[in-house]
């Protein structure tokens, strides 16, 4: 009998073994491990770097499931996260690579509810607001870079502005540390279109810094050429409840719609590689860029309920 359960013991862990796929990254060093690739991602997904765990999770018929976690390249903790079946659902926590906090929130099945901090890289409150069942309500602040002075103050129950300056943004060239691989980059900053009445809060300059502050560089894409581009759907409420869809363009970016950018240099061209991204790693940025939008603060409804946005997300390709 103890023969025949050690069997199927054994049986077990060579199906279970057999039936994970492995990607090999060798321009990081790295490998991600999942059970099902095609023809949907679905099981436990590992990102393993230099024999360190830098990303873990799993997927339910292609969408995001359970407890997502994140470490940076020397294992420092950056973001945890929890999904339901795709939807994002509980705790929501980013940190900096000091330790301090760089967003605090939570979601309920999808909507965005309670208390949401956006922090400084020195623990100030950059950002600050509450929500309801995926509506923003009360008074959101936004303070300057240094989180030691208001700027932007909006009541979401009487639709005024109380204070209304110059927002925080990034500068042409500004340095920026990445926190997945713990190097830098520059970003360049071109003029941004800004064709609607209905806009985020604090102005599109304000939510690009924002866009930038929260998506990832993933170890897997640094020192590479990538040139992507999404179409983001928005649908902004009277009430200021925001839904959006996002999808990868197949051609062209669409002309003549308001933009958000993401554009960086990691090196010098000599120490840039280029490689040919699997179908299976752009698919895993689709669902960064989406959880950077996802984590976004909220809109301002101006009479405008439909928004189409182009997102551009380059890494140092056409930038040298």
């Amino acid at each position: 009998m103890k023969k025949g359960i050690l069997g199927l013991i054994t049986l077990l862990t060579v199906t279970i073994t057999f039936g994970q796929q492995t990607e090999n990254l060798k321009q990081c060093n790295c490998k991600d491990i999942i059970d099902q690739i095609t023809p949907q991602l679905n099981g436990t997904y590992e990102r393993n770097c230099n024999g360190l765990i830098i990303e873990k999770g799993a997927f339910i018929n292609g969408s995001k499931h359970g407890e997502w976690v994140t470490y940076s390249r020397n294992s420092v903790l950056i973001r945890k996260l929890n999904y339901d079946t795709g939807a994002l659902n509980g705790k929501v926590m980013l940190f900096y690579l000091n330790g301090k906090p760089k967003l605090t929130g939570q979601f309920e099945k999808g909507n965005k509810t309670g208390k949401w901090t956006y922090y400084t890289k020195k623990g100030k409150i950059l950002s600050e607001g509450n929500y309801l069942s995926n509506k923003p309500i009360k008074t959101w602040i936004i303070n300057d870079k240094k989180g030691k002075k208001l700027v932007v103050s909006y009541d979401y129950s009487s639709k005024k502005h109380l204070v209304i300056k110059s927002a925080p943004i990034h500068k042409d060239g500004e340095i920026i540390e990445n926190e997945n691989t713990e190097e830098f980059y520059i970003l360049r900053t071109p003029d941004l279109k800004e064709t609607t009445s209905t806009k985020p809060l604090g102005g599109y300059r304000f939510a690009n810094f924002m866009f930038t502050n929260l998506v990832e560089v993933p170890v897997s894409f640094w020192d590479t050429y990538l040139y992507r581009t999404y179409k983001a759907s928005f649908n902004i409420t009277p009430q200021n409840e925001i839904s959006f869809e996002l999808q990868p363009n197949k051609g062209k970016a669409p002309d003549n719609i308001a933009e958000f950018t993401f554009l960086i240099l990691t090196n010098p061209a000599s120490k840039i590689r280029t490689i040919d991204h699997s179908s299976f790693q752009l698919k895993l940025l689709d669902y960064k860029i989406k959880e950077a939008v996802s984590l976004m603060p909220p809109w301002i409804y101006e009479e405008q309920s439909d928004v189409n946005l182009s997102i551009h997300y380059v890494i140092n390709k056409n930038l040298h």
